[in-house]
């Protein structure tokens, strides 16, 4: 056990050792990382929303159930309270097939190996806020913070914020913990937020009831060998149809219900404008075999819906003089791998660490210094390694089942490994830090580079998604954080290596710009605009 705050290192002429601004995830995860340590040590969480709602974060990868299981040991309430997940399926097609059965498949054969869950977030955000309030965390809901000041000396940061009764508070913190989310109140305050010019994905989403079950008698017998074709059930999968320049998420909530969205990337794509999220969200969603037999008689929930224009953003300085923010207040890259809770684990435990070594006695100047580094350095990796101009082959199988064993290959031998070999190490770093870090994120940018140009002289010379039929592209073997993993990378760079040879072949297109032109939806609508 670690011994309390010491008297010299106690809150001194200030009210709280630490003020969290936001409750969610984030912000109640490193009160409860902290308080757990230091039971003496004062803590204020300030939320803005009376009730959590179903924001988007439903899905959690590898890393992410890492985190959630053995750091924050939440397995008893995740098996209790959502829902397990078997992996990732992508689902392809043409413009001319409406047959489900013959969409091309990828994904796991079998259920997965370590613990993975679609989650409802307000049910884990409110437990994980009550854990926090369990230990001793004070906390403000609703309340909206007016303004702060944050100290550049020894003096303590001080925020101004107004109750659920209109009174107007003013409290100061020896440590100030910007936890907002995409609100990111430091990042503003200071003119470090900035859009990530180069991903200018836009997304929509809404939750939909009467949706029909994957795995389900009905769907076997309506489309008949769809629901043979793998081992693993895949409702409980996070399932993505895909397209040039988009991508939609179908992901099964504990209630019944089913959230769906859609990201795309406006230089390619543009779906129609009319009616409601939820309307435009399924009529999108019907075009497609797949989406059509699952949400033909499915109806979106009224007030459940959003829409964001340019996803990507980050900070440009994450922390200082003994403030710091974390998960989405400090960055958010794009969902298309369920790994935004990936960063924030990583940001919430670095924090969480930094905070409780000041706490003991250690000083924290060279450790925020680190943070600033790591976090810039990681999120420009993995943006690089992944998401540059990945939706202009999302929609290829050929050259998505390469990208998808190297992917999910180099993210297993990579972070998932090390996070269960060493989580209280692993966690203490972001991903892809150093050196190791370094050559991982070349060769993945490398390849990704290279996949995006072969679907450029595809779509040029016409054969584009030319195996999006009557394939199935399952993992027989599977995914697991041993070095075994290699096998699927090696898999992966052969599948790389037949397009590059097959893309030798194509003429070379006259000019990039035009294959950057959206597409529109099968709609007779307009472009949309946000």
């Amino acid at each position: 056990m670690i011994a309390p705050i010491s008297p010299e290192n106690s809150t001194d002429n200030t009210d709280y050792d630490i003020v969290v601004i936001g409750g969610s995830f984030s912000g109640s995860s490193l009160a409860w990382l902290v308080k757990r340590d230091y039971p003496n040590a004062k803590v204020l969480i300030i939320e803005r929303a009376e009730e959590f709602d179903r924001k988007v974060g439903e899905s959690t990868s590898e890393v992410a159930g890492c985190f959630l299981t053995n750091v924050l040991r939440l397995g008893p309430h995740l098996a209790r309270r959502h829902v397990a997940k078997h992996g990732l399926h992508l689902w392809f097609n043409d413009d001319k097939n409406e047959c489900p059965s013959r969409c091309t498949e990828i994904g796991p054969d079998y259920q997965v190996r370590l613990p993975t869950y679609q989650v409802s977030r307000n049910i884990l955000d409110q437990h994980l806020l009550e854990r926090s309030e369990n230990l001793g965390c004070e906390l403000v809901r609703p309340a909206t913070v007016k303004s702060i000041e944050l100290s550049e000396t020894d003096a303590p940061h001080s925020v101004k914020f107004k109750d659920e009764e209109g009174n107007e508070r003013e409290v100061t913190g020896k440590w100030l913990v910007d936890a907002s989310g995409r609100a990111a109140v430091i990042a503003r305050k200071r003119g470090t937020h900035k859009r990530l010019e180069d991903h200018p994905v836009n997304s929509m989403w809404a939750r939909f009831k009467n949706v029909r079950d994957f795995d389900s008698i009905e769907m076997d017998t309506e489309v008949p060998g769809l629901c043979t074709m793998g081992r693993a059930p895949r409702f409980n999968s996070t399932n993505h149809l895909v397209g040039f320049g988009w991508w939609c998420w179908l992901i099964p909530l504990e209630n019944g219900e089913l959230s769906a969205g859609l990201t795309w990337d406006p230089r390619l794509f543009t779906p129609d404008k009319e009616g409601k999220i939820g309307e435009r969200l399924k009529r999108h969603l019907v075009q497609h075999p797949i989406g059509k037999a699952l949400f033909e008689n499915a109806e979106a929930l009224d007030h459940d819906s959003r829409i964001y224009s340019h996803l990507p953003y980050y900070s440009t300085e994450t922390a200082g003089n003994r403030w710091i923010c974390i998960g989405d207040a400090a960055g958010f890259m794009d969902p298309l791998y369920s790994q935004g809770l990936d960063y924030c684990a990583h940001s919430t435990f670095i924090a969480s660490k930094i905070i409780r070594g000041d706490l003991g006695g250690d000083c924290p100047k060279m450790a925020l210094k680190e943070y600033n580094r790591q976090f810039i350095e990681s999120y420009f990796r993995w943006f690089n390694a992944i998401y540059r101009d990945k939706y202009t082959y999302l929609g290829d199988a050929d050259l998505m089942y390469a990208a998808f064993l190297l992917d999910l290959g180099t993210y297993f031998v990579g972070p998932v490994r090390l996070v269960y070999e060493k989580p209280e190490e692993e966690f203490a770093h972001m991903p892809y830090y150093g050196t190791g870090g370094k050559i991982f994120a070349k060769f993945m940018a490398l390849y990704n580079r290279r996949l995006s140009k072969i679907a450029l002289k595809r779509k040029a010379a016409g054969c584009y998604g030319r195996h999006n039929l009557d394939m199935s592209k399952l993992v027989t073997e599977g995914f697991s954080p041993t070095l075994g993993s290699f096998k699927q990378i090696w898999r992966g760079t052969r599948m790389w290596l037949r397009a590059e040879i097959h893309a030798l072949r194509l003429p070379k297109p006259q000019k990039q710009a035009a294959m950057m032109e959206p597409e529109t939806s099968r709609s007779k609508t307009e472009a949309a605009t946000i």
